[in-house]
């Protein structure tokens, strides 16, 4: 399952969701085990792609809560996670990353 092939099941579906149930908000549990080279995924998604399942949420402008979860490999979740953040804030991230003790698991292109 790759972006396309996921973002087209996504929107469709929850489209559909939204459409009859018009829910007052929405809780989005982003587990990152989907993500491409995930130890335990069977999926093959990138971080932007999995990212486009929240932009559109964000679209019906209901309120949203994110909830973090899966992911069996700690780059992918750290890069995940931080790139989603910046999502859901509505802001796009800037790829410049100060050096810390984390460094290496925001690699190999840091956003």
């Amino acid at each position: 399952m790759d972006d396309e092939n996921f973002r087209g099941l996504f929107r469709s579906i929850i489209q559909k969701v939204m459409e009859v149930y018009q829910p007052e908000a929405v809780v989005l549990q982003c587990g990152a085990d989907s993500l491409s080279g995930d130890r335990l995924g069977c999926f093959n998604l990138s971080v932007k792609g999995h990212a486009d399942c929240l932009r559109f949420l964000r679209s019906f402008n209901v309120p949203l809560m994110v909830l973090g979860g899966g992911g069996y490999t700690i780059q992918n979740v750290a890069h995940c996670w931080c790139y989603e953040t910046a999502v859901a804030k509505g802001v796009e991230p800037d790829n410049k990353l100060l050096y810390n003790e984390y460094y290496e698991y925001f690699g190999p292109d840091y956003m």
